[in-house]
């Protein structure tokens, strides 16, 4: 699959502190990511189109916790592991765009320890403006979505650069070829 993978892609993402990972198959990947994680999650809207994650993380000795709709935010704070569904990978910024319009959707990416973004190999993007093209023909409209680059990070105490402050401290993008949303 690295054939598929544009010129610059594994740059930009590593320049934006995450790593890439390549793979036909998320069980070709996932004893690499979990590696000492004891819990993981994943978003919602991940587990409607991939419902087979929750099985590959377990299989790999990773206890999955369960988002609680009437309470989404407090299942998934300090979880070692968040997976998150990645609509685009931007070869430009190594960005990936996520589209999160529920709450328990934006938890997991805010509130784990560690994201790991898993994005179809079909969903790479050249430039930023291919995602105001897509955002633009969405069908389902408003909502919220953000582009991710990397772990994140902060210089504003004595400027001193600090990771994970106000989200993910490590980022994981999993380029998954075969999967369609």
């Amino acid at each position: 699959m690295g054939e598929r993978v544009p010129a610059g892609l594994e740059e930009a993402v590593t320049a934006a502190g995450s790593r890439l990972l390549v793979a036909d198959d998320f069980a070709d990947v996932v004893d690499e990511l979990v590696g000492d994680a004891r819990t993981a999650v994943a978003s919602p809207r991940l587990l409607e189109a991939a419902p087979w994650l929750t099985a590959a993380v377990t299989a790999a000795g990773v206890r999955v916790v369960a988002v609680d709709p009437q309470d989404p935010l407090s299942a998934v704070a300090d979880v070692d592991i968040g997976l998150v569904r990645g609509e685009l990978i931007v070869t430009e910024t190594g960005s990936v765009l996520v589209d999160e319009h529920d709450l328990a959707d934006r938890g997991v990416s805010m509130l784990t320890r560690r994201l790991v973004q898993v994005v179809p190999a079909s969903a790479i993007v050249a430039r930023l403006e291919d995602v105001a093209t897509w955002l633009s023909r969405r069908p389902s409209g408003a909502g919220f979505a953000s582009l991710i680059t990397g772990p994140s990070r902060s210089a504003d105490i004595e400027r001193s650069l600090t990771i994970g402050v106000q989200g993910p401290s490590e980022v994981d993008v999993v380029l998954l070829g075969e999967v369609r949303w």
